[in-house]
């Protein structure tokens, strides 16, 4: 768990792209912050944070000509100005002229595509009547989030030149339709009015002009109601330090690295808004001198009044298929499928919806080298009010997750994410499940087959008690069992082992009312059960519950040992027995010496079995829950195709 949350998100689409937009609202929280073995906090600064300025027209595109004055040079004058006091803030500046030269409308927007910049704000200064006044700054049609850095940079000029405020607007101007990042294009002054070209001719004004602009980048930037995402390693090895290289890539195509080490039987936390502000991206983890880790990513959100976060696994090889079970954008859901792509050329994909009525529909994009797409589901036509199942087909390997988000779904609000799996199995697992007063639980079957699927449900109980269903599933369908509402499961804790004559695809959702905590949770379940698992995240410090679910599936007791491995390479021990087809819960809050901790798990046994982890938060306004099934085994690859630092 971070140590400090920074929230919100909202989601908007540009010229047909999904981004995820942020607004405001910071809730700092009395916690340390995450810290690595040696103690040493996650890196901070935001350097590397590129930001073009365009300043309009030049060479032989004067622009407007008024008054002795032509636009571009103004332009120009105020774009240099700029420049250092961007800089001065920490970021990095790309101009797309820095003197009197001729470059096109495209030739503009490939600069700052190529560059992978966060930020493009063009500059420019109005013509019209003589008697026209003000100042006005634009955003692209429709762009949630193009709008907010319009406004930031609209109310930072205006408040310091103190001409006419013409507001915030929208329009199709080709730099902001063809850049891939958040744009804004500023309109300081009237060359046409006599007596704002005579203050554009002031270079005191034009400082002002400039101060604006900077300033209000920096507060866009810095708006603290962003999406924080932060990914947890471990490191199970006794003896050797991990040194891990960490590559962002982000909607552009543009990929980043980062470094890190993280020593033996600890876990360390990364805050990826520090080093990667404000972007949709997705990460690939890589263990530079051989040493295996378990790593997962969590973000926490406010989306247009769904607050929450989800946390999930990373998996460890990209795919040229992938499954999803659970999808909606029925009931309230917003759905979105989230796809990497880590190699280096581009890639087809076709991403197949089966709904629950047995209608297939596809829908196929192109996705550029190291890069990442978001594909709203509720934007795809005949899938605008359906519950369906997800199959992506790709031309080379990709990566793929499903995030969720809903509001007033039963009073509860939130949102879950999942990586898919790469292919239909018979046997699925999952050990998490409850019913109890508050709580909704719900198994999500996807036969992705051309024939019906016979799949039995065993319900595992505490205690060793059992029962079953048959289930039948039509062909590329999908299929929901609310288990609450199974004779004899209304108030228990349940695990879950599914058995099929077909290979099929198998999540778990769960919907909650946690001590007045309403979200949801969502996990893809397991293939089969191991005699070791692993679990990247833990928290039990104020405001947070974590808890480690045992399912027993086979017909032998089983005892295992649970480690919870800390940021200072302590270990602490306990063991647990878990019945033959059965259940169990550990409270990790209960556990002695374990009361205010950060940590991973490791749970060994010799009988197999299924573990996952579930954790409940509550810091101020904001509150929720998450879980993860365990990996089994560790690796020296990790891939997430979501992630927002918006």
């Amino acid at each position: 768990m971070p140590g400090f949350f920074v929230w919100r998100m909202m989601r908007a689409r540009i010229d047909g792209k999904m981004i995820k937009a942020v607004a405001a609202a910071a809730i700092v929280l009395a916690m340390a912050c995450p810290v690595s073995r040696a103690g040493q906090q996650a890196p901070t600064g935001r350097g590397l944070a590129l930001m073009c300025i365009d300043p309009g027209h030049g060479g032989d595109d004067s622009g407007a000509a008024y008054n002795d004055v032509k636009e571009k040079d103004v332009n120009l004058n105020i774009a240099l100005r700029a420049k250092p006091l961007i800089e001065a803030m920490g970021y990095q500046v790309l101009m797309t002229r820095s003197t009197d030269k001729t470059v096109s409308l495209q030739e503009r927007c490939d600069i700052a595509n190529n560059a992978g910049a966060l930020i493009f704000v063009s500059i420019h200064n109005n013509a019209y009547l003589t008697t026209s006044e003000g100042t006005e700054t634009y955003c692209y049609y429709d762009s949630e989030e193009g709008r907010r850095l319009a406004t930031f940079v609209h109310q930072e000029v205006v408040k310091r030149i103190k001409l006419e405020d013409r507001g915030v607007k929208e329009a199709g101007f080709y730099v902001l339709k063809n850049t891939d990042m958040t744009s804004a294009l500023v309109e300081g002054a009237f060359l046409t009015n006599p007596a704002e070209a005579k203050l554009l001719k002031d270079p005191k004004f034009r400082q002002k002009i400039a101060e604006g602009i900077a300033a209000g980048i920096n507060d866009y930037l810095l708006d603290p109601g962003r999406f924080d995402e932060y990914i947890l390693m471990m490191n199970p090895d006794s003896e050797k330090t991990a040194e891990i290289k960490i590559d962002y890539m982000n909607t552009g195509g543009h990929k980043n690295t980062r470094a890190i080490t993280v020593p033996p039987l600890s876990r360390y936390t990364v805050h990826v808004d520090e080093s990667e502000p404000n972007m949709d991206l997705s990460a690939f983890i890589s263990s530079a001198n051989g040493v295996p880790i378990i790593a997962e990513r969590a973000m926490y959100f406010n989306f247009a009044g769904c607050r929450g976060g989800h946390d999930s696994p990373g998996v460890t090889a990209p795919s040229s298929e992938w499954h999803l079970a659970e999808g909606s954008t029925a009931w309230g859901f917003d759905t979105y499928v989230l796809i990497q792509n880590p190699g280096g050329a581009q890639n087809s994909v076709t991403v197949r919806f089966m709904r629950s009525d047995g209608k297939n529909v596809d829908y196929k994009c192109n996705l550029k080298p190291y890069s990442r797409f978001t594909l709203n589901c509720s934007d795809v036509p005949g899938v605008e009010n359906a519950d369906f199942s997800v199959k992506v087909m790709a031309a080379s390997p990709v990566v793929a997750e499903r995030s969720m988000y809903f509001n007033n779904h039963d009073g509860k609000s939130g949102g879950h994410n999942s990586p898919g799996v790469i292919s239909p199995a018979r046997n699925w697992y999952l050990a998490e499940g409850y019913t109890g007063k508050g709580f909704d639980t719900f198994v999500l079957i996807e036969n992705p087959n051309a024939v019906d699927a016979s799949v039995r449900v065993d319900y595992l109980l505490p205690g060793g008690k059992a029962t079953s269903a048959i289930e039948e599933v039509a062909p590329n369908s999908r299929k929901t069992i609310h288990v609450d509402e199974l004779e004899g499961l209304g108030a228990t804790d349940v695990s879950v082992a599914v058995e099929s004559s077909v290979p099929v695809v198998v999540e778990r959702s769960m919907y909650f009312d946690y001590s007045g905590i309403k979200e949801g949770t969502c996990s893809i379940a397991a293939t089969a059960p191991s005699t070791l698992w692993y679990l990247a995240e833990g928290y039990t410090r104020a405001g947070c519950d974590t808890y480690i679910l045992l399912e027993n599936p086979g017909q032998e007791s089983a005892g295992a040992t649970v480690e919870f491995l800390l940021p200072d390479g302590a270990v602490k021990k306990i063991g647990v027995s878990v019945p033959a087809r059965s259940r169990q819960t550990i409270k990790v809050n209960e556990v002695e010496g374990m009361g205010a901790a950060e940590f991973s798990t490791r749970v060994t046994c010799r009988v197999p079995l299924v573990v996952e982890r579930s954790m409940y938060f509550d810091y101020g306004s904001k509150h929720g829950g998450h879980n993860a099934m365990g990996v089994s085994a560790p690796a020296l690859e990790w891939y997430f195709a979501e992630g927002c630092t918006r």
